[in-house]
C-alpha cells in the first residue's frame, strides 16, 4: 500500500474514532473508562499518522 493511501486510511480512522469518542462521552461523560480508552485509541492513531507523515519527509 502506497504511503499516502496509509495515511488517507489513517486520517479516516481518526476521524471514525473522534466521533465514537464525542458521542460516547456525550452520553456517559469525560471520564468514563470508555470515554478515556476512547481516547487513548485516538491518541495513538494521531501517534501513528504522525510518525508515517514524519517518515514521508525524511525520504
Amino acid at each position: 500500500m502506497q504511503t499516502a493511501n496509509k495515511l488517507q486510511n489513517i486520517m479516516y480512522e481518526m476521524e471514525k474514532k473522534r466521533s465514537e469518542l464525542q458521542s460516547f462521552a456525550l452520553v456517559n461523560g469525560f471520564t468514563h473508562p470508555v470515554t478515556i480508552r476512547l481516547s487513548q485509541e485516538l491518541d495513538e492513531l494521531f501517534n501513528v499518522y504522525t510518525e508515517q507523515k514524519t517518515s514521508i519527509h525524511k525520504k
